[in-house]
């Protein structure tokens, strides 16, 4: 227990899963109060906006985590200016593409823009080592949700829109909260330039936006493959089963990256990894045990019947979130090892699973929501497979030198 809690994955992990329990509440909470066709809609637009928030900021947000940059109004500028802009794409994607209203496309708008810029702000603080601080602001979000989702069951309102138009003003608050802080504290610190490479952070975005897509794929390809009720039920399904690696796949992200840029060869890098496989490999073996005993009972006490989630389900969701944190310990190693040309061949493959992931998932579809959850498996078992591959020369021990023969 002593070696858990002193891996700062593991210490990422609890406090990334304090923020994913208040995320499945108020999914569950949401699931059990809205209608059917309500809460698939409210799943939707989460996916849309989780994926259009940390696509918004280009990979501002991995720049400041490879370059010290001064967090002040040109930084804030060059952010908002991208996090802006795919705002407005993803606002066309809600209108266009999935036929949503034109107010809740300006909820997808704001909360991409400045959940965009709340992401920059928080990679800052993790840059200075501020951990606590930098989680507080990431999370944000599910804490918010939670809270909306409360507000539902107090105030007895059947829609999608009220929990989703808190959710949006948590973002504005949050960001703005954020940037005053590193706006007061720019002055005591010795970095002041905002200028980076765009081109090493698109690749840098490339590679991060990949594994975001495939996060929310099977929630984005559902409504065009199944039903409304087949998206509500993987919402649930999301909630219970999937929180687990989903926080044990950002607490590995988040606390491995820095550290592995902090190791001075590579002996100890491997020695790292090596360490943190074994913690998470346990704690993944325990959660799985622990999910395929209380999820039918989690079922019966807060969904009253609404929802049933099959023991195949549950497998599916189980072995994908297997693969989800195998991409973690490799894209880890991408982000804080690769050079430019290695980000951008890996940014090429990332989108090459992507397309795997769509293809099989719409195969998949024939066999149920259970057949789209191993298409999208496939695709992030592709992603992982082909990162390890070109970032493996700097997990390589060096060759010894050859014997001098006298």
């Amino acid at each position: 227990m002593r070696a858990l809690w002193h891996s700062p994955t593991i210490r990422s992990t609890v406090v990334l899963g304090t923020a994913g329990a208040g995320f499945a509440a108020a999914n569950l909470i949401l699931a059990r109060l809205l209608p059917t066709e309500e809460y698939a809609l409210f799943t939707l637009v989460v996916a849309l906006v989780n994926v259009g928030f940390a696509l918004a900021p280009a990979g501002i947000d991995g720049m400041v985590n490879r370059v010290h940059l001064e967090a002040g109004p040109r930084l804030l500028g060059r952010t908002m200016r991208a996090t802006t802009a795919v705002g407005i794409l993803f606002g066309l994607i809600a209108l266009a593409g999935y036929g949503l209203s034109p107010s809740l496309a300006l909820m997808i708008l704001v909360a991409t823009a400045t959940g965009g810029a709340l992401m920059v702000a928080g990679a800052q603080f993790q840059s200075e080592q501020r951990y606590g601080l930098s989680l507080a602001i990431m999370q944000s979000p599910n804490i918010v949700l939670l809270l909306s989702a409360l507000a539902v069951g107090l105030t007895g309102v059947r829609a999608a829109w009220p929990p989703l138009l808190v959710w949006t003003a948590g973002f504005v608050v949050v960001a703005a909260w954020a940037w005053s802080v590193l706006f007061a504290e720019r002055h005591d610190k010795p970095h002041r330039g905002a200028d980076f490479p765009w081109i090493e952070a698109l690749s840098f975005a490339g590679v991060h936006a990949a594994g975001l897509v495939l996060i929310q794929l099977d929630r984005l390809v559902i409504p065009h493959v199944l039903t409304v009720e087949d998206l509500a039920l993987y919402g649930v399904l999301a909630a219970i089963v999937g929180s687990l690696f989903r926080v044990l796949q950002m607490g590995v992200g988040y606390s491995l990256l820095p550290r592995l840029r902090a190791a001075p060869d590579v002996l100890v890098r491997r020695r790292l990894i090596a360490r943190e496989s074994r913690l998470v490999a346990a704690v993944v073996v325990a959660g799985s045990l622990t999910i395929w005993v209380v999820t039918p009972l989690v079922e019966r006490l807060f969904l009253a019947g609404k929802y049933h989630l099959t023991a195949p389900l549950i497998l599916a969701a189980v072995i994908t979130g297997v693969a989800k944190i195998l991409n973690a310990f490799t894209k880890s190693t991408v982000s804080a090892l690769a050079d430019t040309r290695e980000l951008t061949v890996v940014n090429a493959l990332g989108w090459v699973s992507v397309a795997v992931a769509v293809v099989a998932s719409a195969f998949g579809a024939r066999w149920g929501l259970v057949g789209v959850i191993y298409g999208v498996g496939l695709g992030w078992l592709v992603r992982a497979v082909s990162a390890m591959y070109y970032t493996a020369r700097h997990l390589r021990l060096p060759r010894p030198a050859p014997a001098v023969t006298p």
